[in-house]
């Protein structure tokens, strides 16, 4: 069977326009941020970047554990109450909430929730609208004593 012209030109049109909405729609095609150091106070860690939509969905599950001065830093377009689950999470996290440059909350020792559905697991919101969230072994915001309003810088490599 033959496919006449028309239909051909159509078929690739509706591909490129499908590539470009998802490019522009859901970051596809835009480079890693890479890696930062996130700096509290003393406190000095180096993340990985989390800045687009897939990147920020895989976060840190699945891995094994985390360096005591490692982290994610999670970083959206926008400021708003961007929710975090601990699905496929292998250990427990503190979750440090950003605006700016500046904490506004924190949800330490969240717990990995193994056996449960994904619509079982809590979600934890920032106490206001962030555009930035970073993820650091539980107990460390704690433990380096980690308050509303300290300063965080960040250096992007």
């Amino acid at each position: 069977m033959f496919v006449k012209p028309p239909y051909i030109f159509i078929g690739v049109l509706f591909i490129l326009v499908l590539a470009i909405a998802g490019y522009y729609f859901f970051g596809w095609g835009k480079p890693a941020a890479g890696t930062a150091e996130v700096v509290i106070g003393s406190s000095h860690f180096k993340v990985e970047i989390a800045d687009t939509p897939t990147s920020r969905a895989q976060g840190l599950s699945g891995r094994p554990s985390l360096a005591e001065d490692s982290g994610m830093l999670f970083l959206f377009d926008d400021t708003a109450n961007h929710g975090f689950w601990m699905k496929d999470m292998n250990f427990a996290i503190d979750i440090i909430w950003i605006k700016g440059d500046k904490i506004v909350g924190f949800r330490e020792n969240a717990e990995p929730e193994p056996g449960k559905s994904v619509s079982g697991l809590e979600i934890y919101y920032p106490p206001e609208p962030v555009d930035k969230v970073l993820e650091i072994n539980a107990g460390l915001a704690g433990k380096y004593n980690f308050q509303v309003g300290d300063a965080v810088k960040i250096e992007i490599r």
